[in-house]
């Protein structure tokens, strides 16, 4: 997980602070590009979440880099404690690589704990990264 000068939080999809290993729903595989990325299996819903350091509390831009084979996906994610997921429109990106829309979360300055979740997934999702853009 990097931080860079302006603030923006890039986290790699294998970073998983749970699960950290591979399972029977979500795969940590080498990318072709570089580095690794993460597959969650179609049929096999599971939840994964990702701990990290916020260097400035307020809101940040969520766009997730993935891959996908069908426009019947979905995922969506909580912040820390708020029993409220924000939905992530998951593009169909007929099996190339592409950026989701951006969805808007808070974050808290320090310690901070994104879960996701998804739900009638028919295809599988692959992702390489996520980032988190300071909202100004």
């Amino acid at each position: 997980i990097s931080i860079n000068p302006n603030g923006v939080i890039t986290i790699p999809a294998a970073a998983c602070s749970k699960p950290t290993n591979s399972t029977g729903g979500v795969i940590f595989m080498p990318s072709a590009t570089s580095g690794m990325q993460m597959h969650l299996r179609n049929g096999r819903p599971e939840p994964f979440e990702y701990t990290f350091d916020s260097p400035a509390a307020g809101k940040y831009a969520l766009t997730a880099k993935l891959v996908t084979a069908s426009d019947k996906t979905n995922l969506s994610v909580t912040v820390n404690n708020d029993p409220q997921p924000t939905e992530i429109n998951v593009p169909y990106t007929v099996g190339m690589w592409d950026n989701s829309p951006a969805v808007e979360l808070t974050l808290a300055k320090g310690k901070n704990v994104l879960r996701f979740n998804r739900a009638n997934m028919l295809k599988g999702i692959t992702i390489k990264e996520f980032t988190l853009t300071p909202v100004k």
